[in-house]
C-alpha cells in the first residue's frame, strides 16, 4: 500500500509547545507509544541504494515487520506492514522476508537478488542489523479543511527519541503528518499551519537514511562515548527527469517537477541539520536547484499546466539570499592574487546585508520560506494528478522546437554583442545557464557532447567576468575610506580586457557547435 505523509523537524525550544498542542487535540501525553526498531540491510547497502528500508519494530506489545520504498515524490511512500514474531529467549532479532505481500516481495527480489523458492525467509540474502531506533510516539487526529474539496483527516505523530548505531546516538524530534482519509491536500494544509505556528521545517530524510549514515560513521569511529555525533553530510546532485519515450507535455511537466523537488528538498533537508555557518557546498547545490526550477518554470510557462504564483517569487527570494553568502565565497581568491601582484591584500568589502537575511544558509533552510516553497510544489503535483484535461501534445518534438528557437536567439545575441558590455554579459550568462538547466533536466543531449562542454566553458568565464565586476565595484565604493582599495579596483580594471577576450573566444567556440537536437 501507499502512505501519504510529510515529516517535519521541530526546533528544540518549540518541542514543549508542540507536545502541549497535541494534548489539546486529545493525545494522551502520559502514555506515549514505545517504538523500538531494528533496521536491516546488506553490508554493501543494497536496500539503501534502492531507496528502501526494512525494519522489525516493537510497537507496545506487538511486533511488526515493515518494508518501505520510495514513491513518485517526497509525499508518497510505498509501505508494507506485516505481523512479526518476537525473538526467542537469547536469540537475535531477524527479519522473515516471506511475510511480505506480492508487491513488497517483488521489490525485495529486485533490490536484494532474493530467490523466494530457494530461500523462503531470506536467510541467505546477507541481511544484518545496522542500527536501531528508540522512540516515544504521541498521536492525535485532526480534521482539516472541513466543508471544502480538500477536506481530510490526518494523524499527527510526534516522535521523540534517538537513532542508535554502535556507540553513536543521534537525537530525534520530529512530527509526521499522515493522511488517514480524504484529500491529499489536507496533509499539506495541516503542515503549513504547523510550520507557521511552531517554526517546523520540512525534512525529506527518512530515519533509515539518517540511520544508515550514522551506521557508516560508527564503523569508522573509535570506541567511546559519543552522545551526539555528526554524520558526514551528503550533497545531492541534480538528476534528470524520468521521461519515457512518447510522453506528453503534461506528463513531462510532472516528471520535471518531481525531479526538481527531489533535488531541492534533499539538499535543503541536509543543510537544515547542520549548525549555523556550515554547509556551503549544500547551499551552493540548493541554489543551483532553485535556478533549475526557475528555468523549468520558464520552459513550461505557456503550457496548460499552471504554476502556483508563489513558486517563482519564493525561489527568487531564496536565490537572492543564498547569493549573499555565495558572492563572498566566490570572491575570496582576490586578496591573495592582489598580494602576488605586488599590492596590499585587501579583503573584498561585503555587500550591505539584506534586512531579511537569516544568520546563515542553514538557518534559511530551517525557515518557513524554504518549506513553503516545497509545499507549493507538492500542491502543484497533487492538483496535476487530478487533472482530467491532460493534453496529448508529444513532449520531445515540442522541447526540441523550444530549444532550437532559444539556441538561435542566443547565437544571434553572441554575434551582435561582440563588445560584451557588463550588462549584456550578465544577461547572456543567465540565459545560457537557463538553456543548460533545461538541457540537463530532460537530457536533451543524450551523450556528452562538445556543445555541452563549450557551453559550460562559456558560462564559467562569464561568471568570472561577473565576479570581477562585482568585486571592482565594491572596491571602488570603499576607496574613499580605504585608499588601498583603489589599487584593488585598478588591478581588477586592468584584468577586464583580458577576461572579456577569454569570454568572447569561449562564446564563439560554443556558437560554432552543432546543437544536439
Amino acid at each position: 500500500m501507499h502512505e501519504i505523509e510529510l515529516k517535519f523537524q521541530i526546533p528544540a525550544e518549540r518541542l514543549a509547545a508542540v507536545r502541549t498542542e497535541l494534548g489539546c487535540l486529545g493525545a494522551d501525553l502520559s502514555a506515549p507509544l514505545i517504538l523500538q526498531a531494528a533496521y536491516f540491510d546488506t553490508a554493501d547497502r543494497k536496500l539503501a541504494q534502492a531507496r528502501s528500508a526494512l525494519r522489525v519494530r516493537r510497537e507496545g506489545d506487538e511486533w511488526v515487520q515493515t518494508l518501505k520504498a520510495a514513491g513518485s515524490h517526497t509525499m508518497v511512500r510505498v509501505e508494507d506492514n506485516q505481523p512479526a514474531l518476537p525473538p526467542g529467549e537469547g536469540q537475535a532479532l531477524r527479519p522473515d522476508l516471506s511475510r511480505h505481500g506480492e508487491a513488497a516481495r517483488q521489490a525485495l527480489t529486485h533490490s536484494l537478488g532474493w530467490q523466494p523458492q530457494a530461500d523462503p525467509s531470506g536467510e541467505r540474502c546477507g541481511l544484518v542489523e545496522l542500527y536501531r531506533t528508540d522512540m516515544r510516539r504521541t498521536r492525535a487526529r485532526l480534521k482539516v479543511a472541513e466543508g471544502t474539496p480538500h477536506a481530510g483527516v490526518v494523524e499527527l505523530a510526534l516522535d521523540e527519541g534517538a537513532i542508535l548505531a554502535g556507540a553513536l546516538r543521534e537525537p530525534v524530534r520530529e512530527l509526521e503528518i499522515e493522511l488517514l482519509s480524504g484529500h491529499p491536500q489536507a496533509v499539506i494544509l495541516a503542515g503549513l499551519d504547523w510550520v507557521h505556528r511552531f517554526g517546523l521545517w520540512l525534512d525529506t530524510q527518512t530515519k533509515a537514511h539518517r540511520g544508515d549514515r550514522l551506521a557508516r560513521l560508527a564503523a569508522t569511529e573509535a570506541p567511546g562515548e559519543h552522545e551526539a555525533a555528526q554524520a558526514p553530510r551528503q550533497v545531492t546532485l541534480a538528476r534528470p527527469a524520468k521521461v519515457p519515450a512518447g510522453v506528453s507535455v503534461d506528463q513531462a511537466w510532472r516528471a520535471g517537477l518531481e525531479a526538481c523537488l527531489a533535488h531541492l528538498s534533499a539538499n535543503m533537508s541536509e543543510l537544515a541539520t547542520l549548525p549555523s555557518g556550515e554547509g556551503s557546498d549544500l547551499a551552493y547545490e540548493w541554489r543551483r536547484g532553485l535556478r533549475r526550477l526557475k528555468a523549468f518554470a520558464r520552459l513550461m510557462a505557456h503550457t496548460s499546466q499552471t504554476w502556483p504564483v508563489e513558486v517563482v517569487s519564493r525561489a527568487n527570494s531564496l536565490i537572492r539570499q543564498l547569493g549573499h553568502w555565495r558572492d563572498d565565497e566566490a570572491l575570496s581568491w582576490i586578496p591573495s592574487q592582489l598580494l602576488e601582484a605586488g599590492g596590499p591584500s585587501v579583503p573584498v568589502p561585503s555587500a550591505p546585508r539584506p534586512t531579511d537575511l537569516p544568520a546563515s544558509a542553514a538557518d534559511l533552510a530551517r525557515g518557513a520560506q524554504a518549506t513553503e516553497l516545497c509545499l507549493c510544489l507538492l500542491t502543484a503535483l497533487v492538483r496535476s494528478s487530478e487533472d482530467d484535461g491532460e493534453t496529448r501534445l508529444p513532449f520531445v518534438p515540442w522541447l526540441h522546437t523550444h530549444l532550437h528557437r532559444q539556441h538561435r536567439v542566443l547565437r544571434r545575441h553572441v554575434r551582435e554583442h561582440q563588445r560584451l558590455s557588463e550588462e549584456n554579459a550578465h544577461r547572456l550568462r543567465r540565459r545560457l545557464r537557463n538553456l543548460r538547466d533545461v538541457v540537463q533536466l530532460f537530457e536533451a543531449a543524450r551523450s556528452p557532447s562538445t556543445f555541452e562542454k563549450t557551453l559550460d566553458e562559456a558560462i564559467a568565464v562569464l561568471g568570472r567576468l561577473q565576479d570581477e565586476t562585482v568585486a571592482r565595484m565594491r572596491y571602488q565604493a570603499a576607496s574613499a575610506l580605504d585608499p588601498r582599495a583603489l589599487f584593488a579596483a585598478g588591478w581588477l580594471l586592468g584584468r577586464r580586457l583580458h577576461t572579456r577576450a577569454q569570454a568572447r573566444r569561449a562564446l564563439r567556440r560554443w556558437a560554432r557547435c552543432q546543437a544536439p537536437w
